[in-house]
């Protein structure tokens, strides 16, 4: 059954023709019915001008404009703001903080490789023969802790979301296109980690979230375009 939002802001998405960090917005629309203009700049040239401006108070996108008026950036904010509207995200103050934890958890998880992935953006030059050492440590020691960690919480989770709330929460579209698409796309990752081969229940969150109906929709009508 599709949801509907009533009485809902005039969203507009601002990023590039591609998933990256608005992926997970583009989903919680979809999932909960809400209405979102998903505008994706044609030119690198036409993403520099904006930055100039006034709009972008970070210099970075994705970039949420709610009625016209109001432009939201960070992922996280965006997530939390849309969560809170389609009612997905907890008005139970410490459940929200498990999923604020969980959404945070995904950033430190992936940290290692958004700075091997940018590192100037960071300060940070390291040698083609650092970086390759960088990424063996990175799939042999830290995600794996960061995945078992992910495995436990789902352990824990009496409905099979991340953090344990009764429909997906803002933490679990964040999760899912990281492990679905994110991961997979990066080419430095082991097999063995894109696999998630030691993480049943990961892979089993995968493909539940994956599954629902709404999900399926939503890519299903990407494909036809």
């Amino acid at each position: 059954m599709k949801r509907k939002i009533e009485q809902q802001p005039k969203l507009k998405l601002y990023y590039f023709d591609l998933k990256g960090k608005a992926e997970p917005i583009r989903l919680l629309c979809a999932y909960s019915g809400l209405e979102l203009e998903d505008y994706k700049f044609s030119t690198r040239d036409e993403f520099l001008a904006m930055k100039e401006g006034t709009r972008l108070p970070f210099g970075q996108v994705p970039m949420l404009e709610v009625d016209g008026k109001h432009n939201i950036v960070q992922s996280s904010a965006i997530m939390r703001y849309l969560g809170k509207l389609a009612g997905l995200y907890p008005t139970d103050p410490i459940e929200a903080a498990k999923v604020d934890a969980l959404m945070d958890q995904e950033t430190d998880a992936f940290t290692g490789t958004t700075v091997l992935t940018y590192g100037l953006r960071f300060g940070i030059d390291l040698t083609p023969d650092a970086t390759e050492k960088s990424y063996g440590h990175i799939n042999e020691t830290v995600l794996p802790g960061h995945l078992r960690n992910i495995e436990k919480c789902l352990a824990a989770s009496r409905s099979g979301w991340i953090a344990g709330t009764e429909e997906p929460s803002p933490a679990d579209f964040v999760w899912y296109v990281r492990l679905s698409s994110s991961m997979a796309q990066k080419k430095e990752l082991s097999d063995k980690i894109k696999s998630l081969a030691d993480f049943p229940r990961i892979r089993k969150f995968v493909e539940t979230f994956g599954g629902l109906e709404p999900i399926r929709e939503y890519y299903a009508a990407k494909d036809h375009h």
